[in-house]
């Protein structure tokens, strides 16, 4: 091997170790935009919960590392979000219920894409209140393939990975009269669905709608101030969820 000692051969040598340097420094590593929340459902996502849940994760995490997307619709059956929504052949409703079949999606999908790269997002956690319309339509027999098309959906078209999740379970106000039976189905799944999800979790509504001794039951729609509580269990549990599932450093 022959080696050059002349001055421009050494020139050139440590030439060819300061330009992948400098390209390296010219180069800096993208900056992580922290954590994006999806808040969707119905009316009992809407009054005071997004400040509650804002409130807990800005506390916990910086308000500079949380990004938060909101996409709800009042009076929807989980059917709204899911094109091809399904019913048992056996029940009543069967072949009945079709307009209007996914025609919330768009807008849940398009309020998601606005947030920006999500390949820039350490975690993606998706939070959902939304049932009453359907335990009180006796619709829970096809809600734990409606949910998990529409999680499924969103993963695909989004083109992420498994996304964490936590479902609020409907509260109490419908465990008696004529709708209890869709009532407590709705509830038993949407509590299966998480339970059996190593990235979900459910929290429990049921002393957040005002019920007393005079009305155990309580109301449909969470008091102003039992909206902001309900904002706080979901950051309180999708900070859990977080924490439980990050990757060892």
């Amino acid at each position: 091997m022959t080696i050059c000692r002349s001055p421009i051969c050494r020139f050139l040598f440590m030439l060819s170790f300061l330009f992948p340097l400098a390209a390296a420094q010219a180069e800096p590593a993208a900056k992580s935009k922290g954590n994006l929340f999806i808040l969707a459902g119905q009316s009992n996502m809407t009054g005071g919960l997004e400040k509650g849940f804002a409130d807990t994760v800005h506390k916990a995490v910086g308000e500079d590392r949380v990004t938060i997307v909101r996409s709800m619709r009042s009076g929807r059956g989980i059917r709204f979000w899911v094109q091809d929504y399904a019913l048992p052949e056996d029940h009543e409703l069967h072949g009945m219920l079709q307009t209007g079949n996914g025609e919330e999606y768009p807008r849940l999908l398009q309020a998601v894409q606005e947030a920006g790269d999500l390949d820039a997002f350490e975690s993606i956690t998706f939070i959902w209140m939304q049932g009453e319309s359907d335990a009180g339509r006796h619709l829970g027999v096809a809600y734990e393939r409606s949910f998990k098309a529409l999680l499924a959906r969103l993963e695909k078209d989004l083109g992420i990975g498994r996304m964490h999740f936590v479902i609020g379970r409907i509260s109490d106000h419908g465990l008696s009269g004529d709708k209890a039976e869709g009532w407590k189905e709705v509830r038993a799944v949407q509590q299966k669905i998480a339970e059996d999800d190593p990235l979900g979790s459910w929290i429990d509504t049921d002393d957040l709608n005002g019920g007393d001794e005079k009305k155990p039951e309580g109301d449909l729609h969470y008091p102003p101030h039992e909206s902001i509580r309900l904002g706080e269990r979901f950051g309180e549990a999708a900070l859990r969820q977080l924490q439980a599932n990050a990757k060892p450093s």
